[in-house]
């Protein structure tokens, strides 16, 4: 199997010669343009040979001219739905387009998106987040321009031929959870919004990942994806068996990416292979349960790496 084989059969449940593997980090690439961060992200690839080419988003959604960030209600009005043009949106479209072009068809490419609070307080800041709990019908103007951006972005990945979307949500995110939402500010703030862009998404492999940790997963049962990642390791998730349980959709995850780091290579075999037997070798992508951190040593990538070899 080449790499699109692979991860195509694992998306699709079938027999698999091994499971697709892959990790993600950022490259602090947001004063680079497209092309450059392309050249990053192909040099990381080809180096430890992963299965996906999955793009990670150094660009910020842009703030009016003058505001920095969002400190009263009225401010919510300011933010504007922004067009593929933008350079916000164009050099990440530049980006995989160089993916694309520097390694070929061989290789899936995946993006990685937000949803609209994330697409819009990872610029402003998320000190917003009461602001926004607290006056929800005036945020709702701010939040549907942030999903008429992702949803006329995700129409320009589709003209491109993108192969999926790591779509992350903090939709699953509880109350215990740093930023996290009641079940009334999940229905009323992400739930809808979610589900429009999953929806235009249709087409493309739709990897949806529940952010953050305190998960109550049953809050996406219904949202339309093909894949779903989590942090299946944080002691206040669901485990990768207890999600394997009753979930047939291919899985994503088994490495922890917040203690990965200071793991020893054992420990981080340890990891990888449970999680491997949990799903019997299939329906499953080897991955870390989020971003994995910049300072990450060679020696715990190559470990990770050495699972995408025969």
């Amino acid at each position: 199997m080449n790499r699109r084989e692979r991860f195509y059969a694992a998306v699709n449940g079938e027999k698999l010669d091994r499971v697709p593997v892959t990790t993600w980090m950022h490259f602090v690439t947001g004063y680079m343009t497209g092309q450059q961060s392309a050249e990053r992200h192909c040099e990381f690839f080809r180096h430890y040979g992963f299965d996906l080419a999955k793009a990670v988003s150094d660009y910020r959604y842009p703030m009016p001219d003058g505001m920095n960030a969002i400190n009263t209600v009225d401010d919510f009005a300011r933010i504007n739905s922004v067009p593929v043009t933008h350079p916000f949106l164009a050099e990440q479209i530049n980006l995989l387009e160089g993916i694309r072009t520097e390694l070929g068809e061989e290789w899936p490419v995946i993006d990685t998106t937000f949803d609209p609070i994330q697409q819009v307080l990872r610029r402003a800041g998320f000190s917003t987040m009461q602001l926004i709990f607290d006056n929800p019908a005036s945020a709702r103007p701010m939040l549907e321009a942030a999903t008429e951006t992702v949803i006329g972005y995700v129409r320009k990945l589709k003209e491109i031929g993108v192969d999926g979307v790591f779509y992350s949500t903090r939709a699953a995110a509880t109350e215990k959870s740093t930023q996290g939402y009641t079940t009334q500010a999940f229905e009323e703030l992400l739930q809808p919004y979610d589900k429009a862009i999953l929806e235009e998404m249709k087409g493309m492999v739709r990897m949806l990942h529940t952010c953050k940790n305190h998960l109550d997963l049953s809050r996406v049962d219904d949202y339309p994806h093909e894949v779903l990642s989590w942090a299946d390791l944080d002691p206040t998730c669901p485990t990768m068996a207890e999600v394997r349980s009753h979930n047939d959709k291919c899985l994503m995850g088994g490495i922890n990416q917040s203690g990965v780091i200071e793991q020893s290579i054992d420990q981080i075999r340890h990891d990888c292979d449970a999680a491997i037997a949990v799903n019997n070798g299939q329906n499953f992508i080897l991955s870390p349960g989020c971003t994995i951190g910049s300072n990450c040593p060679d020696h715990v990538l190559a470990t990770i790496a050495s699972y995408a070899r025969p």
